[in-house]
Formats: structure tokens, sequence, C-alpha cells
């Protein structure tokens, strides 16, 4: 038998299993049989008996299999094959010094086989020796340049380490080998979808799924490819058939009704309901942030939040403790803030001039970016207002933790939390004494490595702190920052060139429309019947949710022509146009966030009903910093009663709409320098409690006295 141990089950998709063998193992007792019979006088095993063991291992019968593999070894000392299967045998048992030192063997006495030094280099991956590992693969392949383990292990190990596009040569040279294995097609989808590159990873994926129908892994990832790419229909099939091999699947299942919601496809709401209280609790967690906009229940969303940063935040060092003695201030405190969103993002619009009005003299600002490389405006804007700007996204979890903590922050914070292309697993390693979480998650991370999370009294009011696992941060206005420079398009829009009628009034809502549920449809469609003329304008979301939303407007007896779907445009085009609508109307579950301040901006009032979580009270947050607490309603019927008396009184919109310019100017709510005056004595404050040697406390930042004489006539100019 020609020695080639190759590839023994090492290329598991993630998430999934490894194929079933093809055939049962021989018994024990057979390989021990066959042992008593050898020839001690032969220099090799016979083929008979490598074949038995081969299969064996093939089983996943490693225990077994090394005791055997052992036993020949008193026979055969001087076999490469039978110390490269044992050391295999040890790797898959995890016992790590056994495999490194019989996989050593192996290669001393087989030198140009790559087996042996394929497993050394999955050894020191278990070792956390990334270094080691790669020139291990590099080494098997000089020996076999077609050597599969070694090129899917040297695929992975580059793409785990942030590089990946040196993965996709690898992975590609793996696929030309075997362009027929299932897991050279996983894991080529999977180095594809961490390029950008998501048609060719849905196609690897697809092929994949062909190949191996019930594997969970690739059809998985399939699905979510598909979710992820405004594709919701086509990958409902695939969550649809992973829950029926699995019905306790949760993860699957809170992809599957997300997916639904976006395509504004209701039966979720009743599946969510049959499924609710055990949803990401009774084993495998689930994104907390994917089921947020299908109730308003904090208690619950904490909960999940706790499973899933159990899941995600592996604790790696001690939780945060308190100076040790006291001291005075650092001349400038170090603020690290964190996220994938440095560009052209909504995160931007709003943090745009937080950025730029940071106190350089008192704060060392620094940008952590793993997103995308994006040379646009908002990135160069960044880029001129901090610093330092640290490009990180081509970085490992370690050699990215390794750079922060060189950095030596005082304060560290995430601007991202359990939404998508998030780390903030990173911060299970406490990149900083103080750890905040910041703007971008709706709620509580659930997890002790964060110490506060920014907030106001009305998203936060008093009472609700045990509904959060971290300390509150109160701003004493609103917790969103808004950028007061932000750029109005001067293009005039008019109802025609917007899909308009040219009469009646105009009811809008620019929130994603995954955000909509039927709670708010009870409401707008008679308020549409009630208001002779009037129409629906919505953001555009695709054919399939447009078509299902249509289909909601019939069953409520309302034509569903006058539902009307805005085009996407660019953001300052798209807040000039919002002044043609006459009101906007919030959803409950999630509120509009970043989109209500833009209503409010661009001048068009906001009608919000505040619920009990976070995501549900952002609405009411931005018109109290705004000075229009009479249009948060109190019920629903409250709700229909104020956008109805403003659809009927013109006089009523009108003068609204006049406090709206009056008030724009002056309210704390787009007063840029006073907000980052606020977060900043907030960032004071807790770093002052930390110096005296005290934990972590809610803390409220109290009200100036006068506002800042941040609106001047350049900051006019340049929104107008």
């Amino acid at each position: 038998m020609q020695y080639a141990f190759a590839r023994q089950n090492a290329t598991q998709p993630q998430g999934g299993t490894a194929p079933t063998a093809l055939s049962e193992p021989p018994h024990l007792t057979v390989a021990a049989a066959t042992l008593r019979d050898l020839d001690h006088a032969s220099a090799n095993p016979p083929a008979e008996l490598m074949d038995r063991l081969e299969d064996f291992f093939a089983s996943a019968h490693f225990k077994d299999c090394a005791a055997v593999t052992a036993k020949a070894l008193s026979h055969f000392d001087q076999s490469p094959f039978l110390w490269d299967l044992l050391g295999q045998s040890h790797l898959k048992l995890a016992n790590w010094d056994a495999a490194q030192t019989c996989l050593n063997k192996a290669h001393q006495l087989a030198p140009a086989t790559p087996a042996p030094l394929a497993g050394l280099a999955e050894v020191c991956l278990a070792r956390q020796l990334q270094q080691e590992a790669e020139i291990f693969f590099h080494k098997a392949l000089a020996t076999d340049e077609k050597n599969l383990r070694a090129l899917t292990g040297l695929a992975r190990l580059l793409l785990d380490t942030g590089r990946g596009q040196d993965a996709r040569i690898w992975a590609q040279k793996a696929h030309a080998v075997a362009p027929e294995d299932v897991i050279v097609n996983f894991d080529l989808g999977n180095v594809l979808r961490i390029c950008g590159d998501r048609e060719a990873a849905v196609l690897a994926y697809a092929r994949a799924v062909q190949l191996a129908p019930d594997q969970p892994a690739p059809r998985y990832n399939l699905a979510q490819m598909l979710a992820t790419s405004g594709r919701e229909a086509e990958a409902l099939p695939h969550f649809e058939a992973l829950l029926a091999q699995n019905p306790d699947d949760d993860r699957t299942r809170a992809h599957k009704l997300h997916g639904q919601a976006q395509m504004n496809d209701w039966r979720c709401f009743d599946e969510y309901e049959q499924h609710r209280r055990t949803l990401g609790l009774r084993g495998q967690a689930v994104p907390p942030f994917l089921l947020m906009g299908m109730e308003d229940n904090p208690d619950l969303m904490r909960v999940r939040s706790r499973a899933y940063a159990a899941e995600q935040i592996r604790v790696t060092a001690p939780p945060q403790r308190p100076a040790k003695s006291g001291g005075p201030r650092p001349q400038r405190l170090r603020i690290g803030y964190f996220s994938a969103d440095f560009h052209n993002h909504a995160t931007m619009h709003l943090m745009g001039g937080l950025f730029e009005q940071h106190d350089q003299s008192r704060f060392d600002i620094h940008a952590f970016s793993y997103g995308p490389d994006r040379a646009d405006v908002q990135r160069q804007r960044l880029e001129r207002n901090v610093t330092q700007f640290h490009d990180c996204r081509k970085m490992g979890d370690q050699t990215f933790i390794d750079h922060v903590h060189a950095q030596d922050l005082d304060i560290a914070v995430d601007l991202k939390g359990f939404t998508g292309r998030t780390r903030s697993r990173i911060f299970g390693t406490r990149l900083a004494p103080l750890q905040v979480s910041y703007l971008g998650y709706p709620g509580t991370l659930g997890s002790p490595e964060f110490d506060y999370v920014v907030t106001d009294p009305v998203v936060s009011p008093v009472g609700s702190e045990h509904h959060f696992d971290e300390c509150l941060l109160r701003l004493p206005h609103c917790y969103q920052p808004n950028d007061d420079r932000r750029r109005i398009a001067t293009r005039q829009f008019t109802r025609q060139n917007c899909g308009l009628p040219q009469d009646g009034f105009v009811f809008a809502c620019f929130n994603n429309t995954y955000k909509i549920t039927p709670k708010e449809f009870d409401i707008w469609m008679p308020l549409l019947s009630d208001v002779d003329g009037s129409v629906l304008w919505l953001l555009g979301a695709g054919p399939t949710p447009e078509a299902n939303l249509r289909h909601e407007a019939a069953k409520r007896g309302v034509d569903p022509n006058r539902l009307i779907f805005a085009d996407r445009i660019t953001p300052d085009e798209h807040l000039a146009r919002q002044r043609v609508a006459d009101i906007f109307l919030d959803t409950f579950n999630y509120n509009a966030h970043t989109t209500g301040s833009d209503a409010l901006w661009a001048g068009l009032p906001l009608v919000t009903l505040p619920g009990r979580q976070f995501s549900a009270r952002v609405g009411a947050s931005l018109l109290t910093a705004f000075g229009l607490p009479e249009l948060i309603a109190e019920t629903p019927e409250d709700y229909r009663e104020i956008a109805l008396k403003l659809a009927q009184d013109e006089t009523a919109l009108l003068s609204l709409r006049s406090r709206l310019a009056f008030l724009r100017d002056k309210a704390p709510l787009f007063d840029t320098q006073r907000y980052t005056r606020d977060l900043e004595r907030g960032f004071d404050m807790i770093h002052d409690r930390y110096r005296s040697g005290r934990g972590a406390a809610h803390t409220a930042v109290p009200a100036t006295s006068t506002p800042s004489p941040s609106v001047t006539l350049e900051t006019k100019l340049a929104s107008s």
C-alpha cells in the first residue's frame, strides 16, 4: 500500500458535520486478531491492516484507533503510516502534546509526505500559533502542491487572520483540485463572501448544496447570503428546508422570520408568537437584533441578548476593576471608537459633526475601522478630524486586540453592538478600563464586559434600569448625535417628479419596511380611508415587499395604488424630497432612528407612539429634544387622532411646519457642539468615577444652562 494518508475528515464545514463514512468500521477485535497473526519480522504493516485502520479512523472511532495503532507500533516502530495515524488520532482527541510528538516522528520518517506537516499545522492552530501553522501548511504544499488538506487549511487560516484576498488564492487552488468536493465549495463560498464577491459566493454555496443537500452548513450560508442580498424570497425555501431537518434550530428560525419581515410576509408574526418564549433561549442563541421589530418586550430582549453575548463575547480578561488609587485626569483622555461603518453610512451621517466638534485639547480621539475601505467624503472628513484613524479590516482578532492594547485607551466605545459585521467579541479582552456601547445597537448587549450604554431620560426613563446589564450613561437631551452641517440638496423636488399626486395629503414613512407590522397598517389604512385623496409614501424595498404591502392594503379595503414607493437616491437628495410630504408616520416596535432625524432636519413633522423597549422610544426622544412633545402619542387612538387632525386642519399643519423651521436652529437635537460637550462631560464623569476607585454606576449628565453658539451663518449656508 502506498503511504498517502492525505486527508482525514479535516475539512468539515463550520457549523456543519463531516460527511458520513461510507461503511461501518471493522470491530476492534478484528484488528487485534490481525495483529496477533502478524509476521513480526515484516518491515511494514500489511496492506490489509492499514486499510482497516484507515476505515476505523474515517468512522471517527479515534480512541479505539489510537489504541490499536499504538499496539501496532510495538511491531512496526519505524512505520511513518502508523506514527502519522496515531498523531492524527490524538489530534482529533485534542491531545496536543501526543499529537505533536507522533506527527514529528512521522515527518522524520517520511519528510516528503504532506500529511504529518498538515497535522502539525492543525496542532499549532489549536494552540493559537497562527504563524507556525502557516509555515507548516506551506511546508506541506512544498511536498505536494495539490494537497487538499493543506490548501483548505491554509485558506481558512488566512481568512481567520483577516487576509481574505490571500485566502482566496488558496481556496481557488483547492477548488481547481477538487471542484466537485462539497467542503471545498463551502470553504470557497466563505472566502468569497468575506472578500465581498457576493454573487460568486452564492454560486459556491449553491454548488455545495447541490452536492450535499442534507448538509446544513452550506445551505444555511447560502440562505444567509441570499437574504442579505435582497433575495429573501429565494432564501426562504432554504430556511424552510433547514427547519424541516431540525425544527429546534432557533438560529435558522430567527433568520427566516426576519427575512419574512423584510418581505412584509406577515405570516411571520403568527409563527413568531408560537415560538417567542423559547426562541434563542433553549439551546443555540440567536442574534437579538433580528427579532427587535417583532415585539416590544425589553425583558425578553434582555435575556436573548444575554444568551447571545455568552456565545459571542468570550471573556478572556478579568472584568473592569476600579483604579488602585486616584490621580489627576490625563491631559487628554484617549477615546477609541470602533465600527465597520466609517464611510457613507447612517452612522457617519449622525456622527460626522461629533468627530469635528471633539475638543482635541482634552480628548485624544481614535477611530478603529474594520469595515470596507471606501475613500468617500464621509471617510475623508473623519480622517481629518480624529487624532488617528486605524484601518484594522485586514487584522485577525488577536492582531486587532494587540494593536488596540498598544494604544493604551482610557475608554473603548463600540458603535456596532449586535448588528451586521460586528466585531464586538473583541471587547471580551477588555480593550480599555471602561467599555461603552453607543448608538449602533438600541438596547442592552447583555454582557458584563460593557460598563455603560449611552442613553437618555426618554429612551431609558427612570425605572427601566433593570432592562440593561450595563450602567446607563444618560445624556441630558437625546442619546443620538446629529450633524448640524448636514447638507440638503438644492434640487427642488415636486410631487410630480416624486411620483405623487398633485393634490391630496401625503403620509410618509421612510423607515425600512421590515419595521412595518400589521399594527401600523391597522391604523394607517383607516387614515387613508378617512382622508380623501391621501396617499402613503414609503421607501422602495423591491418587488416582493411592495407587492405584499399593497396586498395588505387591499385586504383592509384601500386601493393598493394609494401606496407609492420612493426610489433610493443620494442622502442629500432624499432629505430635499421629504419636503413634498406632509407628515411622517412612525413605526412602533422599532421607531425611526436616523430616518426620524432626517425628517425633522428636512422640516417634515414626525408623529410617534413610544413603547417600552429602547428601539420603540427613539422617536419620542427625538421629538422631546426637538421641542415638539405634542407629536408624541400616548395610545394608538391618540396617534391616529394626531395624524388625522394634521391631515384635516391645514392651518394647524402650516403652523406646525413653521415651528419646525424655527426650532431647527435652536433645539438641542441639532446643536452638535452642545451635544459633543455633553458626551465629553459624560466621558469625564465615568472616568472620574473610575479614577477615584469606584465601580460603574448609573450616571446622569446634567443639562447646561445655556445652549452653545453652534449655529453660525456658515452652518446655515452649508445646510440649506
